[in-house]
């Protein structure tokens, strides 16, 4: 039937094309990869339903990318970077690089008919790109799980416990007691930077306020406090009283929030010691981290019986709604909650050339997430539309590309604003350091979120349906990454296919019992290191290395012929002489921002170089391989002679 398609009058064949790529693409002919994406069985139509296949792999990308718009990262980055300058920032990276590149994936894939362990077969030093995409898709699926856990322990108590635990305090023994009330106008935080950092107690003095470079007042979304057009510190006669714990950390990182609801976190969700321990074990959490695992593979199980496969990257199109009725759900209940509260208005931030650069590399940043850069879920997509374009361009993928940022950027506002509104009502929230900074921290969100789900009458239901929400996301994010590696292996090694529920079953142990290094009394401080330096720095490190590899690849004619028609041809030169040519510059500069970002972030120092061990296993990918097939080719060369 593929041969018969009728094909665009303005198309060219691919590298390999549909009717050939049995005979050129020997190493996918196996029963759980030809035709991977598998969307005419998953559509349930066949092979004459090829419409509905398509449409349901574009909706699954679509998913895809508003579940990891879902995520801690994208609202901290923002809450951090400065709210309103972070959009703007935001829509740049998406402009400039973050569309481009998706773009270059999924093309990618569908000219080179292969997933990421194979679309650089043509470049063969670079071969080991497929291998850092992997261990990076890996790494990112274990701090999803872990998360996805923290998450499920919030949902447990939302439907279980009659008065929600961050609501009261609890000791280090975790015995509860009530918060103690206390005047809020009696504290006044001074802070270097802009948002969200731990901030130095002071009690209300008359002194000036520091203007910045912008020449915008401090302010602090969380922990500070300054009214709006005041040129001194006055003290109000309305005052504000806020429920605070006793329990405090003197030393580590991070510094223990003071009220309930980061009370309830540090303490008892994720049992954060000071000292780091890694040899005790938070058993509750340990136990949702195994049911989480044990769920997501189940779910492949029931896959494998169901197709007689393994489906890769396929989502049910009605997974699409799910973040929209949950960013719908928290923009309601925080806007609910701000509403009932009397709260001066005050200053939103400062702005200066630190706090500027700081914001666009988050921006960019968080642009490349929400796009499924470097995880090579976009290659696969890729390869599934030339499945359905019958071995020719896919003439719909241009204006789809355009028109997904373009949702996953309001879905990015949205969820931003949301969090925004949290914070607004946490602006009153005192800590007691003055040394951290929230940079690289992403965690804070969840206890940020528990606050915003205190909404009179409902405030189980919103809890729940807020932490379920994020679970769920989560979850799914690491189903699609954990398929996405697994798919990689199979690629590299034909063979093991053969034996694929033994190395799924291997990959998911393995990844579970990595994952309870986060449920220990250090494991937080951990978690956010790995985040933070799978985010920052690996992420757009595979990227320059796609982005390499492409450029390369342009130097064939058949793939400047292929992006010719992709890119409606009028374009195309402009583009292929400036914007992918810049393109490796812009990521490049990302990279050398956040990495050095690192050694200034709150994050302890002996967690950060615990988690260069995921970032050194993806850049020695590419050498490594490299090395093993120039030894292969000198042994075949010797023994030819």
């Amino acid at each position: 039937m593929a041969a018969n398609t009728p094909k665009n009058v303005n198309s060219m064949d691919t590298i390999l094309t549909y009717d050939n790529r049995d005979v050129q693409s020997q190493w996918s002919v196996v029963v759980s990869t030809t035709h991977i994406p598998g969307m005419d069985n998953a559509a349930g139509g066949g092979p004459r339903h090829r419409t509905a296949g398509r449409r349901q792999l574009r909706c699954g990308a679509l998913a895809l990318g508003a579940f990891l718009a879902m995520h801690c990262r994208v609202a901290a980055s923002a809450l951090t970077g400065g709210f309103f300058l972070f959009l703007i920032f935001l829509v740049v990276a998406v402009s400039l690089l973050a569309n481009p590149l998706r773009h270059f994936e999924v093309y990618l894939g569908e000219w080179s008919i292969s997933g990421p362990g194979r679309a650089f077969r043509v470049i063969p030093i670079l071969d080991g790109i497929g291998f850092a995409i992997g261990i990076n898709a890996l790494v990112r699926a274990i701090n999803c799980c872990t998360i996805a856990s923290i998450a499920a322990i919030y949902v447990k108590h939302s439907v279980a416990d009659t008065k929600l635990p961050f609501t009261y305090c609890r000791d280090f023994e975790l015995k509860p007691y009530d918060p103690i009330l206390k005047d809020a106008r009696r504290f006044i935080f001074k802070e270097p930077r802009f948002a969200f950092a731990n901030s130095e107690l002071y009690e209300y003095v008359n002194e000036e306020i520091e203007s910045s470079a912008a020449g915008l007042f401090d302010f602090d979304w969380r922990n500070a406090s300054r009214l709006k057009g005041s040129a001194n510190i006055r003290e109000r006669s309305d005052s504000y009283q806020i429920e605070m714990c006793e329990e405090k950390y003197t030393t580590g990182y991070p510094a223990l929030y003071s009220t309930p609801a980061y009370n309830f976190f540090f303490v008892e969700v994720v049992s954060f010691r000071s000292d780091y321990n890694f040899g005790q074990f938070n058993i509750p959490l340990v136990i949702s981290l195994v049911m989480v695992w044990i769920i997501l593979w189940i779910l492949m199980i029931v896959e494998r019986i169901h197709h007689g496969k393994l489906i890769w990257n396929n989502m049910y199109t009605w997974l699409g709604a799910v973040p929209w009725i949950w960013v719908a759900v928290l923009l309601i209940t925080a806007s609910t909650n701000f509403a009932s509260k009397n709260r001066p208005m005050i200053r939103l931030f400062r702005i200066g050339t630190k706090e500027v650069l700081d914001c666009l590399s988050d921006a960019f940043e968080v642009a490349l997430y929400i796009h499924s850069a470097s995880v090579g879920t976009e290659i696969i997509h890729g390869k599934g539309l030339n499945h359905y374009a019958a071995g020719h361009i896919d003439q719909q993928l241009n204006t789809e590309n355009v028109w997904h940022s373009g949702l996953m950027l309001l879905m990015t506002i949205l969820h931003s604003s949301g969090a925004a509104i949290c914070a607004l009502l946490d602006c009153l929230q005192p800590s007691i350091k003055a040394q951290y900074i929230m940079q690289e921290s992403t965690v804070w969100i969840i206890p940020m979120y528990s606050k915003c789900a205190l909404v009179g009458d409902y405030s189980h239901l919103a809890s729940t349906l807020i932490f379920g929400g994020l679970m769920f996301s989560y979850m799914t994010v690491a189903f699609v990454l954990l398929k996405t590696a697994l798919h990689t292996i199979f690629e590299y090694r034909v063979k093991l296919v053969f034996a694929e529920q033994y190395v799924v079953a291997a990959v998911i142990l393995s990844c579970m019992s990595l994952s309870f290094l986060s449920a220990t009394g250090g494991g937080i401080a951990l978690l956010e290191s790995v985040d933070a330096i799978m985010s920052g720095v690996t992420m757009p490190f595979v990227c320059l290395l796609e982005l390499f590899a492409l450029l390369y690849v342009y130097q064939g004619h058949d793939f400047i012929s292929d992006m010719n028609v992709a890119t409606e041809e009028n374009t195309c030169a402009t583009r292929m002489n400036t914007q992918w040519q810049l393109m490796p510059f812009i990521t490049f500069a990302v990279l050398v921002t956040k990495a050095s970002g690192l050694p200034s972030a709150e994050l302890p120092r002996a967690a950060l170089a615990a988690a260069s061990a995921a970032l050194a296993a993806a850049a020695l990918a590419v050498p490594l391989r490299a090395l093993c097939t120039a030894c292969a080719l000198l042994r075949a060369h010797r023994n030819a002679s």
